[in-house]
């Protein structure tokens, strides 16, 4: 995939399993080297984005460069917050150009128009989410026994 160029035409969108970028989509992340990427291909494959659930895409000139996801829950154990932001990830070639940012304010916006009020975000990373105006509001437990914090922003 070329780098953003200023002629080049990005766009985010929200899918789900009837949309028409849904295979492209699970293509692109099957081949992504991020190992979470293996569960999320996993979860779009057996049907887990029902409802208002969605995968969040962005495209570069059409072709896939990002995705995250919108849902209920991230892997926690006995936790009841939601919806979820999750599976954050940009193609490395891309990564500087606001498009991490983009997919989260689309997830946002979706779950606003669905009755939320609240969005959490589960992550290792320190400084990133904070830029986007997320808090960190307490830890969370996987079912693998990994603690990670859990970051929320009202919405």
């Amino acid at each position: 995939m070329a780098q953003i160029s200023p002629s080049s035409s990005t766009s985010i969108v929200a899918i789900g399993p009837a949309d028409s970028l849904w295979d492209a989509a699970l293509a692109f992340v099957d081949v992504c080297p991020w190992r979470g990427a293996r569960s999320l291909a996993r979860k779009m494959r057996e049907g887990y984005f029902t409802g208002w659930q969605r995968v969040i895409l962005a495209t570069v000139d059409g072709e896939p460069a990002g995705f995250c996801t919108l849902a209920a829950e991230d892997g926690l154990v006995d936790d009841d917050r939601t919806p979820f932001i999750g599976y954050v990830c940009v193609d490395e070639r891309l990564r500087g150009r606001r498009l991490s940012e983009r997919m989260i304010r689309v997830a946002e916006d979706l779950a606003h128009t669905a009755g939320f009020t609240r969005m959490y975000i589960r992550s290792g990373e320190e400084g990133l989410y904070e830029k986007f105006g997320y808090e960190p509001c307490g830890v969370g437990r996987d079912r693998h026994g990994e603690v990670e914090t859990v970051f929320s922003r009202e919405l």
